[in-house]
């Protein structure tokens, strides 16, 4: 990690990999030399921000696009406004009058916990600017190999032929997770319930707030079935008919009190995706008036999904789980706990729809990729 840290500051990008490869560097060591460099070996270059910072920086006026990026440029296309402006971006003193939307430069959400709250590039790039001592903001582009995305063994040819150091998202991970820890077990107590029988309740504090998790049986040993659910108060509590949230709720506990065995993490701060309560009320309204969910969460500001499942893998390799049987219909979630390390199996926590939430239903299936089956 040294020679990577070393590397940065001394403004020479490098590469991280997963199966993909990616240039990144912190934005406040980008340099002229640096954005020519990613212009000729890569695709679209990305800045990646804590979303706070997006939302101070007043970036979140323009309509996020393809997924959770805003399209920005600065001035002109000259390497040196690009480089100027990623700049700006890490220090926080922007003028909007100088920024031109839509442009190249993708400004993307990043979670400010880097790989420990989500294992991707963009996270990645955070933690490359946090372990050298910058502000937190990240750039990163992915690498081209005869026009197409490079793979992690050409990434590594790449670093070798141009005197790069490179590192995996597995490696941060590794690093991280051995000198920090964003969860904290605070307190066990027993939970007897009424329909699903007795719980332990280990209660976390994180950067998401207090999470509470229902733990019963040994979960230390084989294929745990596991629930990461997210906080859904009209749906959990109230039985609104807009989502299938509270059923799946009910089910993933009742299955974990027939089997005897499971965990359910119920993820606090993942209200509308992430967006929070009020907003999701106000998207409701945006639906009232035609648009879907994914279109409402964009018109309202904020990415179509602001969620990640790193929180909630540092509580299950809390809990002493490895192997998963992990109840949800999002692949995202399947993907992620890999990364970390986890030996996930699928099972589909479908609910039947019904007129109130067929169409939020279909556009999940359709524009988020969840495994839903839905006839019409």
């Amino acid at each position: 990690m040294k020679d990577v840290v070393e590397s940065v500051k001394s403004s020479k990008p490098v590469i991280i990999y997963d199966d993909k490869s990616v240039l990144a560097i912190p934005a406040e060591a980008v340099n002229v030399e640096v954005v020519k460099f990613m212009l000729k070996h890569c695709d679209e270059i990305r800045v990646a921000l804590p979303w706070k910072r997006i939302v101070e920086l007043g970036l979140n006026r323009f309509k996020v696009f393809n997924g959770n990026a805003i399209p920005l440029d600065f001035k002109s296309l000259s390497a040196d406004d690009r480089a100027e402006f990623m700049k700006i971006l890490a220090k926080g003193n922007l003028d909007l009058e100088n920024v031109i939307y839509p442009g190249r430069i993708f400004v993307e959400e990043a979670k400010e916990g880097g790989v420990l709250e989500r294992p991707s590039f963009a996270e990645a790039s955070l933690d490359l600017a946090r372990l050298s001592g910058f502000e937190l903001a990240g750039v990163y582009a992915p690498l081209l190999n005869e026009g197409d995305i490079a793979d992690f063994s050409f990434g590594l040819e790449f670093a070798k032929e141009m005197g790069l150091k490179a590192i995996s998202i597995n490696e941060l991970i590794e690093f991280r997770l051995k000198n920090e820890k964003l969860v904290e077990r605070i307190v066990t107590a027993t939970l007897p319930t009424k329909f699903y029988g007795t719980f332990r309740a280990i209660g976390y504090k994180t950067p998401l707030g207090e999470i509470i998790v229902l733990v019963k049986g040994d979960v230390g040993k084989g294929f745990v079935p596991v629930r990461i659910h997210s906080e859904c108060l009209t749906g959990d509590v109230f039985h609104s008919l807009r989502c299938d949230c509270g059923e799946q709720l009910e089910r993933a506990l009742k299955k974990i009190d027939r089997e005897g065995k499971g965990v359910l993490i119920y993820m606090r701060g993942h209200e509308g995706r992430g967006i929070g309560l009020i907003n999701k009320l106000m998207a409701y309204k945006l639906q009232e008036e035609g648009k879907d969910t994914v279109e409402a969460n964009i018109e309202l500001g904020y990415p179509p999904d602001l969620r990640s499942y790193g929180i909630a893998a540092q509580i299950l390799i809390d809990l002493g789980v490895r192997s998963i049987r992990l109840m949800t219909n999002n692949p995202m979630k399947i993907e992620e706990l890999k990364k970390y390390g986890f030996e996930v199996v699928r099972e589909p926590i479908e609910i039947e729809p019904v007129d109130e939430n067929k169409n939020y239903l279909k556009t999940k299936k359709e524009k988020l990729g969840h495994m839903i089956c839905i006839n019409d």
